[in-house]
């Protein structure tokens, strides 16, 4: 690691991106950022759930994560790797109140207030996310494998708060298999994790699926973005 980079250690990560309405995901994104639309009128909704098992910094031992954000358009810069897709985070939850305070202190990530329930069932080629919070379900995610192969992919988030707007490159590695065979799927239920999405809008056959085992999640230091700027 170079200095300045934080790394998370992960058993599992694992993804689903879903269609639904643009103008759902333009009240979940601030003003200076636009979703991406595979067709008019529909944008993606990302679900992505983490398994770490320890992070570089902050002590903040295993814990699992759960985030949902919207696509947004990658930012190109010579003399940088090109990212495989963009987020914008609208919300995320975890199962432990230190990885949450470390999250929303170094990245700026706004986050669901309380501890989450993350439980992993791991099949012969597929494995299922279900998170709950106060005994009532929030979501269950099924996602499937295909190909594995080993890789190096690099991603962008963005972050916005009362004391600005960021950027953050990261780099997942480990192994890899990502699909768009449309037989994984998610259950969304009622509850306040998922109040900001209009359910009954959302597709929930996922178009992509990926899946990384026994990896790490590498990022740079946070960059701060003037106003206006993406």
């Amino acid at each position: 690691m170079n200095p300045g980079q934080v790394q998370y250690d992960y058993r599992h990560a694992i993804g689903g991106f879903f269609e639904f309405p643009t103008e759902n995901a333009r009240k979940l994104l601030p003003p200076h950022l636009h979703p991406v639309e595979p067709h008019h009128g529909q944008s993606v909704l990302s679900v992505m759930a983490f398994d770490f098992t320890a992070g570089s910094v902050d002590n903040i031992g295993p814990y699992g994560e759960l985030v949902l954000s919207v696509h947004v358009a990658p930012r190109i810069e010579a003399g940088r790797p090109m990212a495989r897709a963009a987020f914008y985070p609208f919300l995320v939850g975890t199962t432990t109140k230190e990885s949450r305070e470390h999250a929303i202190a170094r990245w700026h990530l706004p986050h669901f207030p309380h501890n989450i329930d993350m439980n992993v069932t791991i099949g012969a080629r597929d494995i299922t996310v279900g998170a709950a919070h106060g005994g009532a379900p929030i979501l269950d995610l099924h996602i499937t494998d295909y190909q594995w192969e080993t890789v190096e992919h690099y991603y962008q988030a963005y972050m916005h708060d009362a004391s600005g707007s960021y950027m953050a490159t990261m780099a997942l590695r480990g192994r890899f298999s990502e699909n768009e065979e449309e037989r994984g799927g998610i259950t969304l239920h009622p509850h306040a994790f998922t109040a900001g999405l209009d359910i009954d809008g959302v597709n929930t056959t996922p178009f992509r699926e990926l899946w990384m085992r026994d990896g790490t999640q590498t990022f740079d230091p946070l960059e701060t973005l003037q106003p206006g700027v993406r």
